[in-house]
Parts: structure tokens; C-alpha cells; sequence
């Protein structure tokens, strides 16, 4: 198998399925993160917000979501953070922060001052698919309001 960063596996996207599963990502940049984004058709809305190499992305659906680079040298990653984040109020308790994170423990739930985070972390060292990482970001996607309705639902 191959080992390349996620820029080029994120213009590989036109090429058969088996092609871009066979493909090591072992790192990514913040270009390649903008380009993953722009790939799940979604829009960019900014840069380094979330972490020196992070962008800060929408789905058609509403949804802000931050892909952060992590465990970064020269910024290049070994890591991405998906994460997604929401005002925190009254309803956001320690005991349904817990039940999130036993129901729902393909992400993590948690709360840092006003603000409720969801995040679901990727390790690249020795390498992942391409495919693999997509399924990891559909995935977080489909699990966020899953999660928010546990919180905010009557």
C-alpha cells in the first residue's frame, strides 16, 4: 500500500472506490482538511479557529463542524479532530453528559464552560484509508443531532 498525505487523497475522489481504499493517509494539512470539506460538499466558513491547522466547515443541512489537525509538526498532522460545538444552557447536565457518552460512545460528549462539544477523534499513525476516514466523518455527522436531541428533547 501506499502512503500519502490526505490532499492528494482528497483529489482522488473521481477514482473507483477500491482505488481510494487502498491508499494510506498517514498525515493531513490544512488544505487537505478544506479539501475533504469541499469534497462532502459542504462550505468552508474559516481557518485556524479551532487549532493552528483546523477548518471550520457547514453541511447543507446547517450543521458547523471543525476539522482540527492534531499531533502537527511543520503543519503536518498524525491526527484529526472532528468536532462540533453548541451553547451550552441549563439543560446540559453532568448526568446527561454521561448518558450521551454511554449511549452514544462512537463520540465523545463534553462540556467546557458554556459550550457543549461532540468529537470524534482519527489516529493516522501508521496509516488509514481514505475510506475509512470518510466513514469515521459520516459517522460523527449522522451521531451530532442524535446527540443534541438527548440533551434538548421533551
Amino acid at each position: 500500500m501506499k502512503f500519502i498525505p490526505l490532499v492528494a487523497a482528497a483529489a482522488a475522489f473521481t477514482l473507483p472506490a477500491l482505488a481510494q481504499g487502498s491508499e494510506l493517509i498517514t498525515s493531513v494539512t490544512e488544505d487537505s482538511l478544506a479539501a475533504f470539506a469541499e469534497s462532502q460538499g459542504d462550505e468552508v466558513l474559516g481557518f485556524g479557529e479551532a487549532g493552528e491547522v483546523s477548518v471550520r466547515a457547514q453541511t447543507e443541512d446547517g450543521t458547523i463542524y471543525y476539522l482540527t489537525g492534531t499531533a502537527c509538526t511543520d503543519g503536518s498532522c498524525a491526527g484529526i479532530n472532528m468536532s462540533a460545538r453548541f451553547d451550552a444552557n441549563e439543560l446540559v447536565t453532568y448526568e446527561k453528559l454521561n448518558d450521551a457518552n454511554l449511549r452514544r460512545a462512537a463520540v465523545s460528549v463534553w462540556k467546557l464552560d458554556n459550550t457543549l462539544g461532540i468529537s470524534r477523534y482519527v489516529i493516522l499513525d501508521g496509516g488509514q484509508t481514505m475510506d475509512n476516514i470518510q466513514i469515521n466523518f459520516d459517522n460523527f455527522i449522522a451521531i451530532v443531532p442524535t446527540v443534541i436531541d438527548l440533551f434538548y428533547e421533551e
